[in-house]
């Protein structure tokens, strides 16, 4: 099946790396405030669906900081 969001990354994510790798991607510093601002703020972006758009070659690659990504997600240190 394909992954279509944050949300489904975070569960693949959860079944592939080993604990520890995952437990330390999934959460936040100390109290974890930024953690869960983060959540929320993305809780509350909603997106219109485009209707009867050809959605069968979607290409999300993009660039930062002048190199090629295959989707804009990325993961700071």
């Amino acid at each position: 099946s394909m992954v279509v969001n944050v949300s489904e990354y975070e569960e693949l994510a959860k079944q592939k790396l080993p604990k520890m790798v995952f437990d330390y991607y999934a959460s936040g510093a100390e109290d974890q405030y930024t953690l869960r601002d983060n959540r929320h703020a993305f809780e509350r972006i909603w997106f219109r669906p485009r209707i009867l758009i050809d959605v069968s070659h979607v290409d999300l690659t993009t660039s930062v900081l002048g190199f090629k990504i295959s989707m804009p997600i990325m993961v700071a240190p």
